[in-house]
């Protein structure tokens, strides 16, 4: 008869396995972690090596030495200038690469849930849920861009290839939107508010009223924005109640707008600029006084931002500028505009925003020919309207 194995030696046997399987697990682990590891350390030097040859390749042609470069979405921007650069197996969800004198300096790699960092000769990787967060290229104040809205693309030529001006304060690479203003006017010439469109001849008076909007401006970019994509019609909310004179609030909702509960478009693909971003862009840009910019809505006057003249109220004497000429660039400019632009409209003497005027009701503030944001009437067209957009970033990229 054979003799079987009592329950206290299978006990035993059952505790040695789960020691051997305790001590055996975690160095199984580790193993597999490192092995991980070093497997996406080979990855990001192998793609490393070719971004450093992508480079070199396109400085034998065009100067090209970047002092550093960006990673979204596998795309490679360096120094504002997108690289062509593809590369067979695994690459960075994002990622920013740092040079010196042509020579890499560091990098931060997101490759799945790691994150790759060489700093000086270390190179070192950890795991990091949430380094494959996605990066966006961080666009300057006034960078020029070409965008195509009808084709809702990046662009180089073409009848619908516009070039735009960046009006976003403080982008940074966490921030998936842009917002662009086009650096001409779409629409030539053009009331504020005409007296067919206010449709109250009593109240309208001799010189117009702005109590009821910038209905006839937005009319007519409706017109001149109707061919283009679909997925640009306007979600935006302007309200002007801190206004000392006000229409209340432009509301947008897939195109369609409304002032005062009245429907003014149906198929809006774009906005104007506000009086306040202006105020806001040009104290980004170096003015001195920013608590009379951030609330001009309060006063009257003449706001200059032109090296000039004067910054929102504010005398620098000819020693400094704000750079803001791209706000009045492809305007019939004067001496006083310190525009760099060599195109100017001898029938545009600027372009209309959103807001009102402070105390006149028959005035809306514009951004004038001549670097400054001033009052004019609402009744008179010889100012046109430059679209405004916000797209995401990776239809630029």
């Amino acid at each position: 008869m054979k003799k079987g194995f009592t329950l206290i030696e299978l006990l035993a046997v059952i505790v040695i396995l789960a020691i051997i399987a305790l001590i055996a697990t975690p160095i199984i682990l580790n193993i597999i972690e490192d092995s991980k590891k070093q497997s996406i350390i080979s990855s990001a030097n192998l793609y490393i090596d070719g971004l450093v040859k992508q480079i070199a390749t396109k400085n034998l042609t065009n100067e090209f030495n970047p002092s550093s470069c960006t990673i979204s979405n596998g795309n490679v921007t360096c120094d504002n200038t997108s690289l062509d650069y593809e590369v067979n197996g695994k690459k960075p969800d994002s990622g920013t690469v740092t040079f010196n004198n042509g020579v890499i300096s560091g990098y931060t790699l997101c490759m799945s849930d790691y994150k790759v960092v060489k700093s000086g000769n270390n190179v070192t990787t950890t795991q990091d849920s949430n380094c494959n967060a996605i990066t966006y290229t961080a666009y300057t104040l006034g960078e020029l861009l070409q965008y195509d809205p009808v084709n809702n693309s990046a662009c180089t030529t073409g009848e619908t290839c516009y070039k735009w001006r960046v009006i976003t304060v403080g982008d940074t690479i966490s921030n998936n939107n842009i917002t662009l203003q086009m650096d001409h006017n779409l629409v030539n010439t053009t009331l504020w508010i005409s007296k067919a469109d206010y449709n109250d001849d009593t109240n309208y008076g001799t010189q117009g009223n702005n109590n009821k909007g910038p209905i006839t401006a937005l009319k007519a970019l409706e017109s001149a924005t109707s061919s283009w994509d679909d997925s640009l019609k306007l979600n935006y909310t302007y309200d002007t109640s801190l206004a000392i004179l006000n229409y209340g609030t432009l509301s947008c909702t897939n195109g369609t707008c409304t002032i005062g509960g009245n429907t003014i478009t149906t198929n809006l693909k774009a906005r104007i600029i506000t009086g306040e971003e202006v105020g806001i862009i040009t104290v980004a840009a170096g003015a001195e006084d920013g608590t009379r910019a951030y609330n001009w809505t309060l006063a009257d006057g003449y706001y200059y931002f032109s090296h000039t003249g004067k910054v929102l109220g504010t005398n620098i004497n000819g020693t400094g500028s704000t750079e803001l000429s791209w706000l009045v660039e492809n305007t019939w400019a004067n001496a006083n505009s310190g525009s760099t632009s060599n195109t100017y409209d001898e029938i545009n003497e600027g372009y209309w925003t959103l807001s009102p005027y402070g105390t006149l009701a028959t005035t809306a503030w514009r951004v004038c020919r001549e670097g400054n944001l001033q009052g004019d009437r609402v009744d008179l067209n010889y100012n046109g309207v430059r679209p405004v957009i916000t797209i995401p970033k990776s239809v630029l990229e």
